[in-house]
């Protein structure tokens, strides 16, 4: 079975993802990995530490790239990403691995179940910065439950609790009207998948 391949930290809710209604992400450090191509993946999984066997690599990307099954289900979810501006510009295996990335990802921006926006890497001279606490995923599941991931160093974890869930909720909406809009982040994806060399 396929969800036998997550890592253990990410079993528990990747069946919540499978079924959301919605998935909202803010990612600090690399691109979601709903939204990874199989190069991306291959070299940040294959780059990590502790290191990982061959065949646990590519189990891995396999089970990564499976998730991308949800851009298409029937009915499809709504998927909202908030990407720190430095995720578009850190490479992992080569520059033409992160070119490729940002490429997908500008065509992912354009479907119509997907939101992509940018939080610029300068927001903080404004005097304002909601997202220094790190990276989360808020999901709505088909029973209208409301549910946040965290995954803090190879811990995964589940806020159900609707206090805790409301806080985090209401920090990921400081983070989105913080974030470029969605058109002025896919002229910026696609201006640095242009650049790279």
């Amino acid at each position: 079975m396929l969800m036998e391949k997550y890592p253990a930290r990410f079993r528990d809710f990747s069946g919540l993802e499978a079924g959301a209604t919605t998935i909202s992400s803010y990612e600090t450090l690399v691109v979601d990995g709903l939204f990874q191509t199989e190069e991306y993946a291959r070299a940040l999984i294959g780059g990590g530490y502790p290191a990982v066997s061959e065949q646990k690599r590519e189990e891995l990307v396999e089970a990564r790239l499976a998730r991308r099954a949800l851009f298409d289900r029937d009915p499809a979810p709504m998927i909202e990403l908030i990407l720190e501006e430095g995720v578009l510009r850190r490479p992992f295996g080569s520059w033409e691995v992160l070119r490729g990335q940002l490429r997908s990802l500008a065509e992912d921006a354009q479907r119509d179940n997907v939101c992509v926006q940018v939080l610029p890497m300068d927001r903080g001279l404004r005097g304002t910065y909601a997202g220094d606490r790190g990276s989360m995923k808020l999901v709505v599941t088909k029973d209208h439950e409301h549910v946040v991931y965290l995954e803090i160093e190879d811990q995964g974890i589940l806020v159900s609790d609707p206090p805790e869930v409301s806080q985090l909720d209401h920090r990921y909406a400081k983070i989105r009207a913080q974030a470029l809009s969605p058109d002025d982040s896919l002229s910026l994806i696609e201006r640095l998948a242009g650049e790279i060399q």
